[in-house]
């Protein structure tokens, strides 16, 4: 039997209206009415002809709109969360339970990790004890994974969306708002200020211009990868040719397990079966300094995360869609996507000082007095969804197990490496077509909209410019 799932995507709606759920909520209509609070100053404004007085409505409705951006979920991830409560996989149960906040204000001590998981399984997957401990290649006895796209379908996005809407009333101010920005930011180059009001001006006047334009290669290049998982059929890894193509499936154990990793090189931050991982260790930083003002000198004090390490590692793994396995060679991928993190752990530096550095005692870096520190850990963990766009190529001989020698599955022959092809750059993503899928977007708000936006802000940069 291949998958038990009734749910069935591939059917996209004409508009996507979807509100957040809980708290959320209320955040996410203080933000619409924000919108519909700055739109109603210009359209009065306008009314007027007023046309600065339109321009001012915008400084309402821009960061209403990119709020409300940001709290507006799609309609795929709150059908997901739906079958996730349903079919109650381990992993979305684990997070549940586990997951959360602890720590403790007299040691300083604090750790972190999401409750919610939006790249984890949607179904059920197979577990440990459904796995064949002699043949890991085989199929399951189970069959294929209820989440193949094979058996569920590949989502598609809504024509239309309320998160275009919201973007394309930015696009209605980008003009006005660009020449207002640059106005401002001559504004205060011209009062001769220090090198901080002297960036600001400079952002001002260009960081419109500029940022449109890299949000809208940033938007271009997502929604070609959006389109390509949508449209390359997903192969059936037991019929899996030599070639382009793409997989999803269960991370399983090749010959030997993941090496543990020490974040931070603390055993006390020990995880096992990363097969991929990534780690950040950041420090706080707080600095306070006098500035010189028109109205005499004035203090302030500023923030900032500072990245200190950084490292990634991994451990080359089975990839089992529950037809069989294939050997995935994951150092060869140069484009990993680990979604949100596993956890965080964070430590006030004063409190932990000697437990920090030993016997080398210091309070600043470079000038700035260390707050804290965190260290941040990505992974790809045994049993966890995984999706592919990459090469299948026969395996070196030396590569070959005592199992897959003696197996008589043709893809043990074969490994998945990070190899483009003519079609698309190889890539490698936590989780499955579905969780890649679940922020998908229509190709209207992916390319046409940004390139919109992106050609009024150079237009109103150009207008501000010679009307200077």
């Amino acid at each position: 039997m291949e998958g038990d799932s009734t749910v069935q995507f591939g059917s996209p709606e004409t508009f996507d209206f979807t509100p957040p759920s809980g708290s959320t909520f209320f955040l996410w209509l203080i933000s619409l009415l924000v919108v519909v609070y700055g739109l109603g100053i210009s359209l009065l404004a306008l009314i007027d002809n007023d046309f600065s007085g339109a321009a001012s409505g915008g400084i309402f409705v821009v960061p209403g709109c990119l709020l409300g951006m940001y709290l507006t979920p799609t309609k795929l991830q709150k059908e997901y969360d739906k079958i996730r409560v349903k079919e109650k996989p381990r992993d979305f149960i684990q997070r549940k339970e586990s997951g959360g906040r602890t720590g403790n204000f007299w040691t300083g001590k604090y750790s972190h990790s999401p409750k919610k998981d939006d790249r984890g399984w949607v179904f059920q997957a197979p577990g440990p004890e459904y796995w064949d401990k002699i043949d890991p290649y085989g199929p399951d006895d189970t069959g294929i994974i209820p989440e193949h796209p094979t058996v569920i379908g590949t989502p598609i996005p809504a024509s239309f969306s309320l998160d275009g809407a919201l973007l394309s009333i930015i696009t209605l101010y980008s003009i006005p708002i660009t020449m207002l920005s640059f106005y401002t930011g001559t504004g205060i180059l011209e009062s001769g200020v220090g090198e901080d009001e002297f960036l600001l001006g400079v952002a001002l006047i260009f960081g419109p211009a500029i940022g449109s334009i890299i949000f809208a290669i940033t938007m271009w290049s997502e929604g070609t990868k959006m389109q390509l998982t949508i449209d390359v059929p997903t192969s059936k890894i037991r019929s899996m040719a030599a070639g382009e193509l793409e997989l999803v499936g269960q991370v399983r154990r090749e010959t030997t397990p993941a090496p543990p990793v020490q974040v931070g090189n603390d055993p006390a931050r020990t995880y096992d079966d990363l097969h991929i991982w990534e780690w950040r260790y950041e420090i706080y930083l707080r600095r306070t300094r006098i500035v010189m003002t028109d109205k005499g000198p004035r203090t302030e004090t500023e923030y900032r995360w500072e990245t200190i390490t950084f490292e990634k590692g991994g451990h080359n793994f089975i990839l089992h869609d529950g037809t069989g396995g294939v050997v995935v060679s994951q150092d060869t991928f140069k484009e990993i996507n680990l979604g949100d993190y596993i956890r965080i752990w964070e430590i006030d530096h004063n409190r932990n000082l000697g437990e920090i550095f030993g016997s080398i005692i210091t309070t600043t870096f470079g000038g700035w007095t260390i707050l804290k520190h965190k260290w941040t850990l990505w992974g790809l963990a045994l049993g966890d969804p995984c999706y592919i766009l990459g090469t299948a190529k026969n395996r070196p001989k030396k590569m070959l197990d005592p199992v897959a020698k003696k197996s008589s599955h043709q893809q043990t022959l074969m490994q998945v490496v990070g190899e483009s092809g003519v079609r698309f750059n190889a890539r490698l993503e936590r989780g499955s077509e579905l969780g890649v899928l679940g922020k998908v977007k229509s190709q209207i708000e992916y390319k046409l909209i940004p390139g919109i936006l992106a050609i009024g802000c150079l237009i109103g940069t150009y207008l501000a410019y010679v009307n200077y």
